[in-house]
């Protein structure tokens, strides 16, 4: 049976804080516009899942501020956020829903609830989106001005990472190990292609070129990177991990889009050119979760520490120096980026 893995995470790390702001009461209710959402997963049944909010502008954090602007908890999990113009959608996978907050104030737009189990979102228009999902073998179409659902296509199982490119949709079928292209104007299943055990992360290259990153699944198989023409999805490039130990996600390219960066236990860069994977890492160390900020070409790496207890965030140049460390909420994951 395929699962998710969750790694145990310490970080070999330790750097000078940024200033920490977490009295709700002093938030500037402007200041989310240009920064760095950090979503902090907090505890599975928990229901103590956080933002925290890294303001570039004036070099400011400050922990639970969807709790401090709408007096109400976020919830059990938060896996993932996207924006869109000047709002933002925070998908809280365990309590299966999505929050519309403004991004001018953080204030609550809406709440889309009753999904399964919901993991990433992408935009085919201003009305239209898909979420897919861990549990409910479908994808949810949406339209994120309403926050209202209008129906759902079929998968094989699960699926995770969702990107909108040239009219297609291309998703991370982790449970059928295929990717699939939807049609956004149609909403159906146009193509797809085996890619091998759990494919989760996906990234579009400079050259309009799609990479896909498997998991390998929990020591079923090496996982692999590889390079798919959209065009047609035909692989044009497949590389195998040395060893079926290896559990690489947080797939991103940087501005420029001409270099790769992943996660695997330590953080890895690679130029799109290359024909075979990085054997040494950018960054060292263990991390949960990475982000890239492309506007200023920085790495944030997330580390839960005892998965109970406040965790931390390190950010690095592009180069992969050290920058400053941010104390955020329990577990913190994913990111999302504002002002880009």
């Amino acid at each position: 049976m395929k699962k998710i893995l969750f790694f145990s995470l310490l970080s070999a790390f330790t750097f000078s804080s940024c200033e920490s702001d977490t009295n709700p009461s002093d938030i500037d209710v402007n200041s989310f516009t240009d920064g760095v959402f950090i979503l902090n997963e907090g505890n599975f049944q928990g229901g103590n899942a956080s933002l925290s909010f890294y303001n570039k502008l004036n070099d400011t954090l400050t922990n639970d501020v969807f709790t401090a602007v709408n007096n109400i908890p976020l919830g059990d999990v938060v896996n993932s956020m996207k924006t869109r113009g000047d709002r933002g959608y925070i998908i809280v996978n365990n309590s299966g829903k999505i929050e519309a907050v403004s991004l001018n104030n953080l204030a609550s737009l809406g709440t889309l609830s009753g999904l399964s189990s919901p993991r990433y979102m992408a935009f085919a228009s201003n009305t239209k989106a898909y979420v897919t999902d861990l549990y409910s073998n479908a994808i949810t179409i949406l339209n994120p001005e309403t926050m209202t659902a209008s129906g759902s296509i079929p998968t094989n199982g699960w699926t995770e990472e969702i990107l909108v490119y040239n009219g297609s949709a291309f998703v991370a079928g982790s449970g059928s190990d295929h990717l699939y292209r939807i049609n956004t104007t149609t909403d159906a299943i146009t193509d797809s292609i085996y890619i091998g055990e759990e494919p989760g992360s996906l990234a579009l290259d400079a050259n309009g070129k799609l990479w896909v990153l498997t998991t390998g699944g929990y020591l079923i198989e090496e996982p692999k990177l590889v390079r798919i023409n959209p065009a047609d999805l035909t692989i044009e490039l497949s590389l195998t991990f040395p060893s079926v130990q290896s559990y690489p996600g947080n797939l991103f390219t940087h501005a420029a889009g001409d270099r790769l960066f992943f996660l695997d236990g330590a953080i890895y860069a690679m130029d799109i050119s290359a024909t075979s994977l990085p054997s040494t890492p950018l960054v060292n160390g263990y991390f949960y979760k990475i982000g890239i900020d492309r506007s200023q070409n920085m790495i944030y790496a997330s580390d839960p520490l005892d998965y109970n207890s406040s965790g931390k965030v390190y950010r690095y140049s592009i180069a992969g120096m050290a920058q400053d460390t941010l104390e955020v909420g329990v577990i913190p994951g994913n990111f999302c980026f504002t002002g880009l």
